[in-house]
């Protein structure tokens, strides 16, 4: 008896294991700290908006066509600069993470002075 109910135990445990990986989560998703390692890895500062956006769509990410013009916070104060919204999601089809990386560029010189990163963990609808 005690073997019957460890057999239907272990059969539920890698019944719910197979359905955790066929929905990707455990195989796509990435942390914070990766997705941040990840940006800076590229590291975009002081290239021009153009080779930057070359360089983070080379590495899987989608950019928005048109640039932003908006006011951001940075260490030295608020300064207007022009913001490009790139994105990569996860494989998953039902809710999948968007990890985001956000160029900052001086509107004069056309160079990338900060890049933000963020991640939405679920993008449902």
């Amino acid at each position: 008896m005690q073997r019957t109910n460890n057999k239907k135990i272990l059969i539920l445990i890698f019944s719910l294991l197979f359905a955790q990986l066929l929905s990707g989560c455990s195989l796509t998703r990435v942390s914070e700290k990766s997705h941040a390692r990840e940006v800076e890895s590229l590291n975009l500062i002081g290239m021009s908006l153009d080779a930057a956006k070359e360089k983070i769509t080379k590495e899987g990410f989608d950019c928005s066509d048109y640039p932003e013009t908006n006011r951001v916070q940075t260490q030295s104060g608020p300064r207007t600069l022009i913001q490009l919204d790139c994105s990569k999601r996860s494989l998953e089809l039902i809710c999948p993470q968007i990890r985001y990386a956000v160029l900052n560029v001086d509107p004069q010189s056309f160079k990338v002075v900060l890049v933000g990163k963020r991640i939405t963990q679920q993008a449902c609808f």
